[in-house]
């Protein structure tokens, strides 16, 4: 099964907006239309006919937050592209609020673990997670791969840069990317694996590790 979780942002959705991706490596995943969850473009390409997709909403509230709206956005978007895929498609939500707790991080490691099915392949999207919450989201990874059998299968960052029309005020995405940052979960599970090895040693590894 594949197990897509996405982190939701929390600004108003009318500034979510409609982006055309290229994808910083992988051509094969690329999707030729604009999307507002960058990681819908990528399921466009790689999701199949008749196949169980699990997609698991990470919401951050607060007082302001939108991220409801957004989420009810994501959907729709994914639903739409579907239509022409034929996947089978089911959500979950996990809640946490805004606010850098360690009650904060347990939920969401807790929560997240509970909610990954054993055997999973892994798809996560980090463009709208706050710093704290992916930490917290890589330990989750961590625990299903350990004790779920899932498999990190990729990890996107949708980015660009926000300029302000001087007229009219509004924000406007410029030079958008869509980046994989496998690599570097994977070097945070390197890190935790290297036991008691000398300094010299952990270093070689982790120089090899760059070199791949």
């Amino acid at each position: 099964m594949k197990v897509v979780i996405i982190t939701v942002p929390m600004m108003p959705p009318e500034e979510n907006y409609l982006v055309h991706y290229p994808v910083d490596g992988n051509k094969a995943i690329e999707y030729d239309k604009p999307v507002r969850c960058p990681i819908n473009g990528v399921l466009a390409k790689i999701i199949e006919k008749g196949e169980t997709v699990k997609v698991i909403y990470i919401l951050a509230h607060s007082k302001t937050s939108k991220s409801e709206e957004n989420k009810k956005n994501f959907t729709e978007e994914l639903e739409l592209i579907n239509k022409e895929v034929g996947a089978v498609l089911s959500y979950d939500i996990v809640e946490i609020d805004f606010n850098p707790s360690k009650k904060t991080y347990y939920k969401l490691i807790t929560d997240l673990s509970q909610k990954i099915p054993d055997n999973a392949e892994l798809y996560t999207d980090i463009t709208y997670g706050f710093k704290t919450e992916i930490l917290a989201l890589f330990c989750a990874l961590r625990f299903a791969e350990d004790y779920r059998n899932a498999n990190v299968e990729y990890i996107f960052y949708g980015k660009g840069d926000f300029i302000i029309d001087p007229v009219t005020k509004k924000k406007n995405l410029i030079n958008p990317m869509l980046c994989e940052d496998t690599p570097l979960y994977y070097l945070f599970k390197l890190m935790g694996t290297m036991g008691n090895t000398d300094a010299e040693t952990a270093l070689k590894t982790l120089k090899d590790f760059f070199d791949v």
